[in-house]
């Protein structure tokens, strides 16, 4: 028994080996034509053999891959039926047009074509048909799904058997059960992979998620995750795989290939979904040793509903001693860990879900306390990677204190002025400044009237009620009624009181300046700040109000005045694109053009996201073309168009001219290779650059680990702009929103 036992271990292991190994197979007939997705294996056989790399190169540059595979469907049964139609079908090609007829590749779209395409990512190298459309009806995404595994099956028996044309299709389709039945011996396998054993809350999730995209199994795995190190546990809750699309035939011993029946699909489909469980847990247990616990759901969200199949929480202890490699009772062990699920002749069916992603113990509230009103130091790795010594030393929220006042003055508030009076005047006891002075001016108001007894008035009052953030609030509405004259007056008074007092002027290492995001901050602390610089933050009104004067000044023609408003705004927030882009705008109007193109390259070396480089490189290709360095204009336009939509390229008259002149400039695109070329001639910065990237992933890592969230989903977000890596969406992803309190 225990020779049998071996001698089925040894396959699994070579099964899965060469299904998760990082070495492809060599192309056959590498030397011929790339464009056929068969080629004949000798003049006398008159067989031919499927070229998968090919058929995937025809498929990733086809508008339409759906047409692509129907001509493929096609083209093997006229060579089935007719002799005359060219060489016999190898039995790989014949299953694989089988496998995607089943799946319906032939059939009518509802609602029209799928707008698909069809890529390999680095990870798993598998086939991976991106949707491009945010809705599509359930049966069409199932049938997408089919599709994709009828081609991913063909894949993994070119990477598990020696000779795939050569095999049977009995062989074919029973390598479809042995696949489906042993995938949990990917989890040590994939393990393995690894240096070193992943700790902090990084590298656990970034570990699970690039597992979760490197996996080669028949069927895509879409799963979401949640890790707490300090509570020693993970969690995963994974999309099942419908029984409906489960394929129609399966290989039984001693009858060959038969049809399946519904019972068949279902307990199929079971069976695998439970070793989709197993395979995760036992993955992340075996890579994270700080975790002690794993607990896994499998779930399906149908078309009207959300169901969840079996919840298991599976223990360090309990996998210790399964052989994840060998045959598995995968039923036995969810039993044995207690695991909550229906099993109807081994077939499963909904239950109750026993935990939440978004549970206490998975995703402590803590994580998300303001960095603002913090004054934790960091350690010195965190430290130097996020460019502050203490965490209140990320904050962008200057009224973060006022915020957290008026979420305890909320459960004060009533409906009478006595009443609301005292519960502004507990919030002031012992607060900061700010605070204290804001709750004091509420108390003021109203007594005197000014105010109303309204709960959601008095707490919009305290936080933004002050005389600036009043007085910049009218000129905006003023700017909008494009009543200039009346908007540049309203924002010179409200801005005019902390101008005339030096509130918010740089003095001896204190510099006050404004940030829009986290990762803004996180940028300006490791990239431009002095060494020794104590930044506080500065209103958000304030920076607005200046930008307001700025702008009115140049529609009424006065650049010096509009470019010294404009200058400052940029001083307080050299992050922000609109104060940058602006002030670029004021300096082409004084005639400074080459100063305007400078501060684009600044503004340009520091951009991390979509929408301010390409708006950085659009400005850029006007003062380029304007200058004559047509090159330089149209690499920047064709990084901007790779930047933005079609709404923002079109927006006003002189992009539309520039759009007219560049792109008729050349007949063709550039290559990358010219795009940098001409941008180096010209000292433009290819944004994101390295140093910038290199940051964020310092800043991400650091982030998570000290579980600052507020920062970390900012600042990932930002990374993943910049390095466009499934593997760190996947790290986002498992970043949980802030709780509600």
């Amino acid at each position: 028994m225990s020779e049998e036992r071996d001698e089925r271990h040894g396959r699994l292991g070579r099964l899965f080996a060469a299904l998760v190994g990082t070495d492809a197979e060599a192309a056959e007939g590498a030397g011929e034509d790339r464009d056929q997705m068969a080629t004949t294996e000798g003049a006398d056989a008159q067989v031919s053999r499927l070229d998968l790399d090919a058929l995937s190169q025809r498929l990733a540059s086809s508008p339409n891959p759906l047409h692509v595979l129907r001509r493929f469907v096609d083209d093997v049964r006229e060579r089935t039926e007719s002799a005359g139609a060219g060489a016999a079908p190898s039995p790989l090609e014949t299953y694989l047009a089988e496998r995607l007829q089943e799946a319906g590749v032939a059939g009518r779209d509802e609602g029209g074509a799928i707008e698909l395409r069809v890529v390999r990512p680095r990870t798993s190298d598998l086939f991976y048909l991106r949707i491009d459309e945010d809705e599509l009806p359930y049966s069409t995404k199932l049938r997408v799904l089919r599709v994709e595994a009828a081609l991913n099956a063909a894949l993994l028996a070119t990477r598990a058997l020696d000779d795939p044309d050569s095999a049977s299709l009995e062989d074919l389709v029973r390598l479809e059960a042995r696949c489906a039945r042993s995938i949990t011996a990917q989890a040590p396998l994939l393990a393995r992979r690894r240096e070193t054993p992943a700790r902090g809350e990084w590298e656990v999730r970034r570990t699970l998620s690039e597992a979760i995209e490197s996996a080669r199994l028949p069927y895509r795995l879409t799963a979401r995750f949640r890790v707490n190190v300090v509570g020693r546990r993970a969690a995963f809750e994974i999309d099942l795989v419908p029984p409906r699309i489960w394929w129609a035939t399966t290989f039984v011993d001693g009858l060959g290939i038969v049809s399946t029946t519904s019972e068949m699909r279902r307990r199929a489909a079971s069976d695998y979904n439970l070793r989709l469980g197993v395979l995760l847990a036992g993955y992340a247990l075996l890579v994270a040793p700080e975790l002690d616990e794993v607990w896994v759901a499998g779930v399906e969200d149908g078309p009207v509903s959300h169901a969840c199949y079996y919840s298991a929480r599976l223990t360090r202890t309990q996998l210790e001693g399964v052989d994840l490699e060998g045959p598995l009772d995968v039923w036995g062990l969810m039993r044995a860990a207690g695991a909550t699920m229906d099993e109807r002749n081994l077939s499963l069916a909904p239950v109750r879900q026993d935990f939440s992603l978004d549970d206490e113990r998975l995703c402590p509230a803590r994580r998300w306390e303001p960095v603002e009103l913090s004054d934790r130091e960091l350690p010195p790795t965190s430290a130097h990677e996020l460019g502050a010594a203490r965490e209140c030393d990320l904050g962008i929220d200057e009224a973060a204190a006022l915020r957290r006042a008026a979420d305890e003055l909320a459960r004060g508030l009533g409906g009478s002025t006595e009443q609301n009076v005292r519960a502004l005047l507990s919030v002031s006891e012992g607060a900061p400044d700010d605070v204290r002075e804001a709750a004091l001016r509420c108390v003021g108001e109203l007594v005197d009237g000014t105010l109303e007894d309204d709960p959601v008035a008095i707490l919009e009052a305290l936080v933004d009620g002050g005389p600036l953030e009043r007085g910049v609030e009218r000129a905006r509405e003023a700017f909008y009624a494009r009543d200039v004259e009346g908007a540049e007056r309203r924002a010179r008074e409200a801005v005019s009181v902390p101008d005339d007092l030096g509130t918010y002027a740089d003095r001896d290492g204190e510099a006050w300046r404004s940030f829009g995001t986290y990762a803004d901050r996180v940028l300006y602390n490791r990239l431009v700040a002095p060494a020794g610089e104590t930044c506080q933050l500065a209103p958000d009104a304030y920076l607005e109000g200046h930008l307001i004067v700025s702008a009115c000044a140049l529609a009424r023609g006065d650049t010096a005045e509009a470019l010294a408003h404009a200058r400052l705004a940029r001083e307080l927030a050299p992050l922000s694109a609109q104060a940058s882009l602006h002030l670029a705008q004021c300096l082409e109007a004084a005639g400074e053009a080459r100063e305007a193109a400078d501060e684009l390259r600044r503004l340009l070396s520091l951009a991390h996201d979509p929408e301010t480089i390409g708006l950085g490189y659009l400005r850029m290709a006007q003062l380029q073309w304007q200058e004559g360095h047509v090159l330089a204009a149209q690499a920047c336009y064709q990084l901007a168009c790779a930047r933005l939509g079609a709404p923002v390229l079109v927006a006003g008259l002189a992009v539309v001219a520039l759009i007219g002149h560049v792109g008729g400039a050349s007949e063709a695109s550039l290559t990358q290779e010219q795009v940098e070329r001409a941008l180096r001639a010209e000292d433009i910065p290819l944004a994101p650059t390295e140093e910038v990237g290199e940051a964020l992933l310092g800043a991400s890592r650091s982030a998570v680990d000290a579980e600052l969230f507020g920062v970390s989903r900012d600042v990932v977000r930002s990374l993943c702009s910049v390095m466009r890596d499934d593997v760190l969406y996947g790290v986002l992803r498992s970043l949980e929103d802030e709780p509600d309190r």
